[in-house]
Parts: structure tokens; sequence; C-alpha cells
């Protein structure tokens, strides 16, 4: 009678191809990095897309993925059959591999919307605001269409694939099951930097707006110092919105231009697509 193959004490634990076992684990492990990445990068993860088309894309990916990387594959998921609590730890660190590396991408392509909020306060539409998922319940309507027209932007010109393409190079920078406190390190590192990019090109979109709104309310200052018996902000508030108006449509593509050009150069530098 044959004996049953133990594949828990097998030596071929660590070969890709060592058992279904290996393979299941394999596959597991590596959905949970694509999942991650899809769920928030830009473009892909956007809360109006729906949740089945967006597990379907991670399911595709991770088919596409698996015989590039199982070769990488298959020390973690030996340890991951082995033992329970080795399981959850990578399980967690692929999550936040994948989740770091979405997050990257999504903090730039908001510098669009965080460029139209900055747009409103200097032009005196901030009173009007919406709910927003990402800029939250004091999000103006500017800001809001910004956020429907980014993602937009993104798939139009592929920019959204920059994300999935480090996927792959991903392993080779964060090997599964050797996260170590370095590497944590980095990437909070990597989050400020990308946080202080995020907010400088919001500012350089915003610049024209941010001007006019500044010498704006001085104008209207010295107007009522010279005329004091006019209502001057009754007067120049329908004014200043229909001129800003205006001038976001004059400069709105101009804007939306300079921001692709900008964040197509940031998202080629995202970790996993340059060579280590």
């Amino acid at each position: 009678m044959a004996s049953v193959p133990d594949f828990f004490g097998s030596p071929d634990l660590g070969m890709p191809n060592g058992s279904l076992e290996i393979l299941s684990a394999t596959f597991a492990i590596v959905l949970c990095r694509v999942s991650a990445i899809v769920m928030t990068s830009p473009g892909l993860g956007e809360t109006t897309s729906p949740k089945t088309v967006r597990a379907g894309i991670s399911l595709a990916i991770t088919i596409t993925l698996l015989p590039v990387v199982q070769g990488k594959m298959g020390v973690a998921a030996g340890e991951a059959i082995r033992m329970p609590a080795m399981a959850i730890a990578i399980v967690a660190q692929e999550l936040l591999c994948g989740a770091f590396i979405g997050f990257l991408a999504r903090l730039i392509a908001m510098s669009l919307a965080i460029s139209m909020q900055i747009v409103s306060v200097f032009t005196g539409m901030s009173s009007i605001v919406q709910p927003d998922a990402q800029l939250g319940a004091s999000s103006t309507a500017i800001s809001h269409m910004a956020n429907t027209l980014s993602p937009v932007i993104l798939l139009t010109t592929g920019l959204y694939a920059l994300p999935l393409y480090a996927i792959s190079g991903s392993y080779d920078l964060f090997p599964p099951g050797h996260m170590t406190e370095f590497m944590v390190s980095d990437m909070a590192k990597s989050i400020s930097q990308c946080v202080a990019e995020t907010f400088g090109i919001a500012m350089q979109l915003s610049a024209p707006f941010i001007l006019i709104g500044t010498l704006w309310p001085a104008m209207l200052g010295v107007l009522n110092r010279l005329m004091p018996s006019i209502q001057v902000y009754s007067t120049a508030m329908p004014a200043q919105i229909l001129g800003s108006l205006l001038l976001l449509a004059m400069l709105i593509e101009v804007t939306t231009g300079t921001w692709q050009e900008q964040i197509s150069d940031i998202l080629r530098s995202l970790p996993g697509i340059l060579p280590a």
C-alpha cells in the first residue's frame, strides 16, 4: 500500500513546484500584494469603481504574475504552510508592501484635487462644500470635479499601469517574508517625501489663482478706503467668482496637461519600476 506523501515534512517545501499546497500558498501571498496595490492605486482603486471589477483585475494580474515571481516565493510559501503565525506575518507584510506602493501613487494623483481645493479658497468658492471620499466632508465643488477628472486622465493616458508595472520589481526590493525595520523606515521616509512633492505640485498648479487671490483683496481694500460708502464686498464678490470661473475655464487644459507630465515622471520612479 502506497504511503501518503507528507507535504509538511517533505524537503521540497521550498521548491516552487513542490506540491499543490505550495502553489496555493504562493498564489494567496501574491494575491495579497496585488490586491493591495489595485485597491489603493489611482484610477483602478477609486471608490466609484465596482468592487467586482477590482477583484477581477486583482485575480487576473495574480494569475499572470504568478509564473514570473514563483521562484521568489517558494521559501515564504513553505514557511506559511509550516507555521500559521508565520503565515499571518507574511500576509500582513504583503498587504503593507502593496498598500505602500499604491498609496504613493494615490498621493501623487491627489495633487490635482488639492490644487483645486486651494483654488476654491483663494477665489471665494470654498463656501460651497460637499462630501468627498478622499478629501472629506468639506470638499469643494471644484476639488470634487478634479477627483472625477483625475481617474479619467489616468485611464486614458495609461498612467494607471505604472503602479501595476511596479509589482514585479517590488519582489526584489521587498522580498516576501523578509521585512525589516529598515524597510519600514524607508517607507515612512518615502511617504513624507511624496507628501512634500504632492503639495509642491498642487501649489504650482494653483499659482495663478494664489497670485490673483492675494492681489484682489488688496485692491478691494484700497477701493474701500477711497470710497467708504460703497459696499465693496457685496459688489465685488460676484465679479470675483465669475472671473475665477472664466480663468479656470481658460487654464484647465494647461493645468491638467502640466499635472499629467509631472505625475508621470514621479510615477515612473515608484519602487519596483527603476532597477534596484
